[in-house]
């Protein structure tokens, strides 16, 4: 099964779309050498895995290179380039080359300046090069091996890697040396672009898989990120330990799991104490789980879902002729359809019906928060700082309660980012507009 995210939640959690700085997350981990690794680690960001197998693949190699190969795979990028262009492009050889038509080849390009020669010429060169650095590095790769427990997915590809050069056509070309004849460009010109053209584009696929993983473990080793303990979605588990956000720094850590019968974690407390930053840090990490990435938590438990779905920065729809209040309406009642197919699912909402009076959020938050409670295969974590609602929502089993810290010092707020269990008790809202000389200000417009 697919897992379920939409483009409200990618743009949440900023997965490709840029923030202020023009930082996003996709940017965070792209550390690839070549265009290839690039769109190879677009590709893995872009589809969240819900195959248990496969996503534990992925994330042993990546830490069996951040471990072992921080260097990775060095290739030269314009041999790289070069071979890529000379393999997809120009007019493939169709038909065994003899002698006379190397030489022939070889002649024209002695007479006039001859394009499809020198694309040939340079192009064996550059893919005999590329070749030789793969084999060299499927050696690397099985000396590790002998020592350290290997990856699935790294030994089932060196095993093909090693199969491939075990073949008298390959066992000769890395004996070859710099200046390769006219006669054995032609041939390995058809080889390369005829007979032999899918070993070279699996080379070629391999060698842009492998910058991927080395641009994901130097990401890791950068933001001090960690690999989630992922379970079958049967465990139904969700625990992490100092959760932070990557974009933030000095990033205070905090910590949150599930209790089993809760499956809502309900978090109170003003503004700018630090909710919505947690919401994004929490949606991110179990996102980049499901991609088989290293999360920005020292440790992390994580059933595998079926979807996420995030609403932190939800905006009017004018072209709809939505406000606010019904573009969140409408937000929740699109996530309650795709409950229905996913039921295993993490569901985040940052301020529960900002849109509209007190009352109406009061009465909505209520009655939305316990049918969600309902829903026992899926999580939700819900944010408001509307903390009267919880002494209605305290008697509900299936909730628990945490709030950010705020301490008082010398009559002003501290912020100190902690997630704390309980019910915030805090009021900010008449100290910012007594801070600011709000209503003097106001009073001030007559006397102008």
């Amino acid at each position: 099964m697919k897992f379920e995210v939409d483009s409200q939640t990618l743009k949440d959690l900023e997965i490709f779309d840029t923030v202020k700085d023009g930082t996003s997350v996709f940017s965070l981990f792209n550390h690839t050498q070549c265009y290839g690794g690039r769109r190879i680690l677009y590709n893995f960001l872009s589809n969240p895995l819900t195959d248990l197998e496969k996503i534990t693949e992925r994330t042993d190699t990546i830490a069996f290179f951040q471990k072992y190969l921080p260097e990775g795979l060095s290739v030269d990028k314009d041999s790289l380039d070069f071979t890529e262009y000379y393999i997809r492009h120009g007019d493939y050889p169709t038909r065994i080359p003899t002698w006379f038509t190397a030489m022939e080849r070889m002649i024209m390009d002695k007479v006039s300046t001859n394009t499809e020669y020198y694309l040939v010429k340079k192009g064996v060169g550059s893919t005999v090069d590329l070749l030789k650095t793969i084999y060299a590095f499927s050696h690397v790769l099985a000396d590790k091996f002998k020592e350290n427990n290997y990856p699935k997915l790294l030994e089932k590809n060196n095993e093909k890697v090693l199969e491939i050069f075990s073949s008298d056509d390959y066992a000769d070309i890395i004996k070859l040396g710099r200046k390769i004849p006219s006669y054995e460009t032609s041939r390995l010109d058809y080889m390369f672009r005829y007979t032999h053209k899918k070993d070279i584009l699996f080379f070629l696929d391999l060698i842009y898989e492998y910058d991927a993983f080395l641009s994901i473990a130097k990401a890791a080793d950068k933001y001090g990120l960690s690999y989630a303990e992922m379970f079958s979605a049967d465990d139904n588990r969700l625990e992490i330990d100092g959760l932070y956000h990557p974009f933030v720094e000095a990033a205070i850590p905090n910590d949150m799991r599930f209790e089993k019968p809760s499956n809502l974690l309900f978090i109170s407390g003003p503004n700018m104490a630090g909710k919505s930053t947690f919401l994004k840090a929490l949606g991110l990490s179990a996102y980049l789980a499901h991609v088989g990435f290293p999360v920005p938590a020292k440790r992390m438990t994580l059933s595998i879902l079926s979807g996420l779905c995030t609403t932190i920065n939800i905006s009017d729809n004018l072209s709809s002729g939505y406000s606010h209040f019904y573009a969140e309406v409408m937000r929740i009642k699109d996530v309650a359809r795709q409950l229905k197919t996913h039921r295993n699912m993490l569901v985040i909402f940052d301020e529960l019906f900002r849109g509209t009076n007190v009352k109406d959020a009061y009465d909505g938050t209520l009655a939305v928060v316990n049918a969600f409670t309902e829903v026992k295969s899926s999580f939700f974590v819900i944010s408001s700082h509307i903390v009267e609602v919880t002494k209605e929502l305290e008697a509900n089993k299936n909730i628990e309660f945490s709030y950010f810290e705020i301490l008082e010092q010398d009559g002003h707020p501290v912020y100190t980012y902690k997630l704390k269990d309980g019910i915030s008790q805090v009021r900010l809202g008449m100290y910012i507009i007594r801070k600011e000389n709000l209503i003097e200000t106001i009073k001030e417009i007559n006397n102008i």
